[in-house]
């Protein structure tokens, strides 16, 4: 049996041909699935990353210098360490180059607290445990590093980023960021 839109509501013509319109637009929209598509607007940069700490997430104090070579190109960055956060808890940041960024901060802990629709998390420094994280813009196919203290070599190691892509605003939605983190242990 097949059923019309136009014995249940009397129309004129012109309103007939209307409602047929709609009827055939909504139709359309439905078989298509009248989906569109919506990206946020987050923004985000390739980069390749290396957190370095020791064992026990000490860092002592101390003149450190970074010797660095990204795809040919030498990069040095040498700053101090007091072994002491920053009030408030923070770091050291030192902008080695215009790519190249290092930066002391410590080691946290956090609790994650859910109720029925929300998430929050609060973080604590754990005492006397921090990383350095070396930060580099761009997607460099090979990064060298000689890593000083009191002028003693602590450790040197070259890096080969895998890179993998990322869309911050879902899959489809600009921009597509290429990034890579790795980690380094020093004695």
């Amino acid at each position: 049996m097949t059923s019309s839109l136009f014995p249940l509501v009397p129309l004129g013509s012109g309103a007939r041909k209307a409602a047929a319109l709609v009827a055939g637009l909504a139709v359309t929209a439905a078989a298509s699935g009248c989906a569109t598509k919506q990206c946020t607007e987050m923004g985000c940069v390739n980069s390749f990353s290396i957190l370095t700490g020791t064992a026990d997430k000490s860092w002592p104090a101390g003149e450190y210098t970074l010797e660095l070579t990204v795809d040919g190109d030498a990069v040095s960055c040498a700053y101090r360490w007091t072994n002491t956060p920053q009030p408030g808890g923070g770091g050291v940041f030192v902008q080695c180059s215009p790519t190249v960024m290092v930066s002391v901060n410590p080691v946290t802990t956090c609790t994650e607290t859910r109720d029925s629709d929300s998430v929050s998390q609060s973080c604590t420094p754990v005492p006397g445990q921090f990383t350095q994280g070396i930060a580099i813009h761009g997607t460099p196919a090979r990064v060298d590093v000689v890593a000083r203290r009191d002028g003693a070599v602590l450790g040197e190691r070259s890096f080969t980023p895998e890179y993998k892509t990322s869309y911050p605003n879902g899959e489809g939605c600009p921009p597509a960021c290429r990034g890579d983190a790795q980690r380094w242990e020093l004695p």
